[in-house]
């Protein structure tokens, strides 16, 4: 079995930067879609996030929104993540690829 090649520094910055970026377009669109406020809104309401806000201690208005702000945070990276590594996957293979038609 071959191990892979190590990914250099470049490519990991890369990855940060689109990793950062794409996950601050994703709450930017809380900001300005309708329909993704209300889901928010939504979630934020079920008996999952008042145990969650008993668990941080959230008692006021102003500490419940800090959780609502980081599990957004939260939800908006993990959704980013393999939108990141899908989009890294299909540079390897165009790149691979275009290898291919040169050879």
């Amino acid at each position: 079995m071959t191990e892979a090649a190590q990914p250099g520094i470049a490519r990991t910055l890369i990855k940060t930067a689109a990793l950062v970026t794409l996950t601050i377009g994703l709450m930017a669109t809380l900001r300005y879609s309708a329909h993704v406020a209300y889901w928010v809104d939504h979630v934020a309401g079920t008996r999952l996030w008042s145990s969650l806000y008993s668990l941080t201690g959230a008692a006021d208005a102003e500490s419940r929104e800090r959780v609502i702000v980081m599990g957004v945070a939260v939800a908006c990276f993990l959704l980013a993540l393999p939108i990141v590594q899908i989009g890294e996957w299909a540079v390897d293979r165009l790149r691979a690829r275009q290898a291919l038609g040169r050879r």
